[in-house]
């Protein structure tokens, strides 16, 4: 299976140490944007002819990531939030790069609902994750009717909120595990990103993060 795109361009960002070590500080979920539970009985779908596929959720609104990338810094401790919104907005620049060499079409949903997913699996488990499989998750995700719905809301705020926080926290999570490869930290700060990692999963998957697989199928 091949890792070249992904760990190239994740490895292209630099992957500072600061990626792992804030990811030892105490997180909150009060007000990150959850999106709909993915239903993981949905298969990956398979389009012979790519024009028969259906179009993706996009999101529309104008970009505000550096208003995401402020939000998510408020859940980490006051003297490291200004550290962080940089570390956030540098992670969505990583994701922008890595949609546009996965050739999806730019602010597709489905795709930075799966870079949610994938980066924290990585951490989670400790292990990289192919080409092959994280764009099999973003086809599981484009197939949902739930992210259907959501991609046609009436409030594309919130539908740009979901995708640039998706986006950012999985390129920051993929980061950091790139880190941690790099420049291994010590045992009680991968447990702290590994713990960070768990209650993400919890909060989207609505399931026990430790029993997801990923693989080419997508997620089991």
């Amino acid at each position: 299976m091949r890792l070249r795109l992904l760990c190239a361009v994740l490895l292209a960002g630099a992957a500072p140490l600061s990626f792992a070590q804030c990811c030892g500080f105490g997180m909150s979920y009060d007000n990150v944007v959850v999106w709909p539970a993915p239903d993981l009985r949905v298969p990956v779908p398979h389009y012979p002819d790519k024009k028969k596929a259906p179009a993706p959720a996009v999101a529309k609104a104008k970009p505000a990531i550096q208003a995401n990338a402020r939000k998510l810094s408020m859940h980490f401790p006051a003297d490291k939030r200004a550290e962080m919104e940089k570390i956030y907005v540098q992670s969505m620049d990583i994701y922008l790069k890595v949609e546009k060499k996965m050739g999806w079409t730019p602010r597709d949903l489905a795709g930075g609902m799966a870079a949610f997913v994938v980066g924290n699996y990585m951490v989670l488990k400790n292990t990289d994750v192919s080409d092959e499989a994280f764009a099999a998750v973003a086809r599981q995700f484009r197939a949902q009717d739930k992210v259907q719905e959501l991609g046609n809301s009436k409030d594309p705020d919130k539908v740009r909120d979901v995708f640039e926080q998706s986006a950012m926290i999985g390129a920051f999570m993929a980061l950091a595990y790139k880190s941690h490869q790099q420049q291994p930290q010590p045992p009680a700060v991968y447990d702290n990103m590994r713990n960070a990692a768990v209650e993400n999963l919890k909060l989207v998957m609505r399931s026990d993060p430790n029993s997801l697989l990923i693989d080419d199928k997508g997620i089991h």
